[in-house]
């Protein structure tokens, strides 16, 4: 693995690289997009066949994407799972949106992020020692009917302004009823949960700003830290 590849060790906030594992088909297509194929690079626990190609590209700060792109999109789903470290994944937030140029996600890279994320003042996620405390989203004790709940709220909602500043952020969002929604997340806020090894609140991120934390991906590709 070459350490010239210009899309080896970003160092995008916690992003190193951009990957996704194509059939050989699509290389076209992926390489229109800006990726490039790697020869060897470590995707744990999991070995390319002969008909399968490995791509390295960058994701785009949100900035950089536009947030007038993002502007009137729809909002296809979410995740609290984005991202990996090889063995396990770093508990980024995601959201995937249609876009008149096709599909994205714009996701927020920082470590377990739904624990740093407020939707109508109320926290994504905790850990379950702070639930009772917190009234999160996403209940431990009942969590897929909490998640498919989450669903209905962000599915099918349209994207009609974001707000972006060094220290905060705040996209507003409503659905087919008309129903306005809140999602934001700070720097600091007495609002985000205790963390569960240190039983203390921790900043969202210490080096940078908000917007740098804030990467737009193209679908079906993976962020590594």
């Amino acid at each position: 693995m070459s350490k010239k590849n210009k899309f080896l060790n970003l160092d995008m906030g916690l992003v190193n690289e951009n990957y996704i594992i194509i059939n050989n088909s699509d290389k076209e297509l992926w390489q229109s997009r800006g990726f490039e194929s790697v020869k060897k690079y470590p995707v744990f626990d999991y070995l390319p066949s002969h008909n399968e190609t490995i791509m390295l590209g960058k994701p785009l700060y949100i900035e950089e994407f536009g947030i007038e792109n993002i502007i009137n999109s729809k909002i296809l789903e979410t995740s609290t799972c984005c991202g990996t470290y090889g063995m396990g994944g770093p508990g980024f937030f995601g959201i995937k949106f249609q876009t008149n140029s096709g599909i994205r996600w714009l996701v927020y890279c920082i470590w377990n992020a739904p624990e740093h994320v407020l939707l109508n003042d109320r926290v994504i996620e905790c850990h379950p020692l702070f639930q009772e405390k917190y009234n999160p989203w996403l209940g431990h004790n009942a969590y897929k009917e909490n998640m498919a709940q989450l669903d209905k709220i962000f599915s099918g909602s349209v994207i009609y302004d974001i707000q972006l500043t060094d220290t905060e952020i705040t996209i507003n969002f409503k659905n087919s009823i008309s129903a306005e929604n809140t999602l934001c997340s700070y720097k600091y806020s007495d609002k985000f949960p205790e963390q569960g090894g240190t039983k203390k609140k921790r900043n969202s991120f210490e080096n940078g700003t908000m917007k740098d934390y804030w990467l737009v991906t193209y679908d079906g590709t993976v962020l590594s830290v």
